[in-house]
């Protein structure tokens, strides 16, 4: 009070008014503006990125069960089978889309690569709605007419394309499947 009656005694034409400075300046306002803005894009950004590591991880994994289900059937019946019919004989070596077993029950199942999928005697060995056959191949080898055949499987997956962008993202990148197996049953 002292303060305002010595403004009134210097000036006399002063009227007088008590100014309350409560709230915030522009320069404040502004300054929190900013540090929000900063701390939802890397708060959006994390969650964006985790996400699209949680999808591509659906994806990979999806994309793996198809191709370790599909090489452990035909690997399993290949292995196991009691003659080669096509393509016989593959001396040196032979590159095909589809191979022919007859089975220790004498049953003769088709493996083929086409129409993007796997398929035995017709039948898909994958999940079509999820993945496609990106490339596939057998290939049988055989150093010479007394040994073995030996029978190379490889073929690569990639997850069917879907609507959301995070998605089409992660199901850019095939992945490889390969392994050989020596038919050990095979009749003479």
């Amino acid at each position: 009070m002292k303060q305002i009656s010595n403004l009134k005694s210097q000036n006399p034409n002063h009227k007088s008014k008590i100014i309350n400075q409560s709230g915030f300046t522009l320069i404040e306002m502004l300054a929190v503006i900013i540090i929000f803005i900063v701390v939802g894009t890397i708060a959006v950004s994390i969650l964006v990125t985790s996400f699209r590591t949680s999808t591509k991880t659906d994806v990979v994994t999806a994309v793996q069960n198809n191709g370790n289900y599909a090489l452990s059937q035909m690997a399993k019946t290949i292995r196991d089978a009691r003659g080669l019919v096509t393509p016989f004989p593959c001396s040196p070596t032979v590159v095909a889309n589809t191979i022919s077993i007859t089975t220790p029950d004498n049953q003769e199942v088709t493996y083929a690569c086409g129409n993007s999928t796997i398929a035995s005697n017709g039948a898909s060995l994958l999940d079509t709605t999820q993945v496609a056959v990106q490339a596939c191949s057998f290939t049988c080898s055989q150093d010479s007419k007394s040994d073995l055949p030996v029978i190379l499987i490889a073929f690569s997956l990639l997850q069917k394309s879907s609507s959301s962008f995070a998605e089409q993202k992660a199901s850019q990148s095939a992945v490889f499947f390969q392994t050989s197996i020596g038919i050990r049953n095979i009749n003479r």
